[in-house]
């Protein structure tokens, strides 16, 4: 995983970070329609998805922008929190229990 998020996403993975690197508008509307249908948001503009990776330069999808987990690997100046002394954390672990593999990438790259 050449682009792993600071949770331990694949962001190369990601849809709306590949539509961003396409410049895929109706891509973005999709899945912003797709999160609103699902509830996982009200209304969303397609352009609040528009993502480029979490520590690669660009502009950041809404969730991403606002990731405590994020913000904490920056503030310790860490790519993620593989490389965290105190991994696996509190501030991680409803990320990491949700999408357990998140939390399998980083343990795979803290192994490295």
């Amino acid at each position: 995983m050449a682009n792993t998020g600071c949770c331990g996403m694949d962001c190369d993975g990601c849809e709306a970070r590949r539509a961003t690197a396409r410049r895929d508008n109706e891509t973005l509307a999709k899945i912003a329609a797709g999160l609103e249908s699902a509830g996982q948001g009200s209304f969303i503009l397609p352009s609040r998805l528009r993502c480029t990776g979490c520590l690669a330069p660009g502009v950041k999808s809404v969730n991403c922008a606002e990731c405590a987990i994020r913000e904490c690997a920056l503030e310790n100046q860490i790519p993620h929190c593989g490389f965290c002394p105190e991994f696996p954390c509190e501030l991680g672990s409803a990320v990491w229990e949700a999408v357990p593999e998140y939390k399998h990438n980083l343990e795979v790259l803290r192994s490295r």
